[in-house]
């Protein structure tokens, strides 16, 4: 939902409702409103609050997209050469043990986010034969490089 990815993006960029609502041009109860769950930001708010956190509008208004972020703040990366996995399957490896993302392919990495597309939590069933028969679904996850403590290239079956 939206109102969590406002939340979680706030609080990475360390950024208070106050000033949230200042940069964008609104009240702070309208940012908590929206943060509630309480209330949508009109399309234009939209636009400028992507801007702000350095996210797509796609990203930030897509119920497809899932934002993974501790809120532990920015951290500089150098990405020139982690600009060289795009394209590339992997596993990302979580950081604070948080777990692994495996099978995921990187779609692009920029502005201290990496964009991927991974396997989805699949749905349990009673019996094991519906599992086999069901193709695996993809997720697309917004991932806070502070968040990533690594990549393991996965080998091309080919």
């Amino acid at each position: 939902m939206i109102s969590d990815k406002l939340l979680a993006l706030r609080k990475r960029k360390g950024m208070s409702q106050q000033e949230v609502a200042e940069a964008v041009g609104v009240t702070r109860q309208t940012v908590s409103n929206w943060e509630l769950g309480q209330g949508s930001p009109a399309l234009d708010k939209a636009a400028e609050l992507a801007r702000l956190y350095d996210v797509t509008l796609n990203d930030l208004a897509s119920d497809e997209v899932d934002v993974v972020c501790s809120g532990k703040g920015e951290r500089t990366r150098d990405l020139h050469v982690l600009e060289g996995l795009a394209g590339k399957d992997v596993t990302v490896e979580l950081a604070d043990g948080e777990g692994a993302l495996v099978h995921a392919r990187i779609l692009s990495i920029g502005a201290g986010w990496i964009r991927l597309e991974c396997d989805a939590p699949r749905a349990v069933f009673p019996t094991p034969i519906f599992r086999e028969k069901e193709p695996p679904q993809r997720a697309l996850k917004l991932v806070d490089m502070a968040d990533v403590a690594g990549f393991t290239i996965e080998e091309d079956a080919n």
